[in-house]
């Protein structure tokens, strides 16, 4: 297979590299006047200069406001028989296929940072019709850098968005904020990182055992008027914490919308 980039920087870099490495590529090409010439792939300012060259899979990376004006830049023949898959958010495919026109097929993807180590959660959206094995070579690429889950229907890529798109900042705020609780209880600011960090890191790993149910997972550290208990019982006082939670992935979502409202 054959992938171009359009837009590269450090996760397309990374993605290119895996799929290179496990094979799912045979060739990675990008488009970025901002980058140099790369070991890993064949990097150019202008799509032109790949001549003649046909891909299988492009991977639209750049700035949303960008994506119709380059998509319709171009040269026709990359776009025909390919799959376009959008990492850009908020632009809404009906946006993208006017770009395109019916050359090619569509797919949005939102994936969020940890695919940098192969660890990311990719949120998938296509239009109907998608031949089968072009959505399942979709599958495989952005399961060579994490997992990759298929929504029904466009708009739900907004909740991934504030899910796991958005929720790596998420989970890197709570472990700040724990590690200065940690701090103010009186330990090194080092150790108190070291101790959330650790911790977060053996709580996913448990959220990720096959059948894992992440209510009895919290129920089996939480012993009856226990020192996790009375931690409990403050972040659920007047459900406080899932409300905060709650509050704060719609926000996210509807920010999502509006990008795609191009507000």
């Amino acid at each position: 297979m054959k992938v171009l980039f359009l837009g590269y920087g450090r996760m397309g870099s990374a993605m290119g590299e895996a799929w290179l490495g496990t094979g799912l590529a045979s060739h990675v090409y990008a488009v970025d006047p901002s980058l140099p010439a790369s070991e890993q792939a064949v990097v150019v300012s202008n799509a032109a200069e790949l001549g003649e060259v046909s891909v299988d899979c492009i991977i639209l990376a750049v700035k949303p406001a960008l994506a119709a004006t380059v998509l319709e830049a171009l040269p026709k023949h990359l776009l025909t028989g390919s799959v376009v898959v959008s990492v850009a958010a908020g632009v809404t495919l009906p946006t993208l296929r006017s770009a395109v026109g019916d050359s090619c097929d569509l797919v949005r993807a939102m994936p969020n940072t940890p695919v940098l180590l192969g660890a990311g959660c990719t949120g998938l959206f296509a239009e109907a019709g998608l031949p089968e094995a072009k959505r399942a070579l979709v599958s495989q690429l952005f399961q060579a850098v994490g997992s990759a889950w298929w929504v029904e229907k466009e708009h739900q890529l907004d909740a991934v968005t504030a899910l796991s798109g958005s929720g790596p900042a998420y989970y890197h705020l709570f472990s700040e904020a724990l590690a200065a609780a940690g701090v103010a209880l009186g330990l090194d600011a080092e150790l108190a990182k070291r101790l959330a960090v650790d911790t977060a890191f053996g709580a996913a790993t448990l959220q990720r055992q096959p059948d894992a149910d992440l209510a009895a997972l919290r129920q089996a550290v939480t012993s009856p008027n226990g020192t996790t208990a009375a931690a409990i019982d403050v972040f659920e006082a007047d459900g406080a914490l899932r409300s905060l939670v709650q509050r704060a992935a719609t926000a996210a979502a509807e920010r999502a919308q509006a990008l795609s409202r191009g507000e």
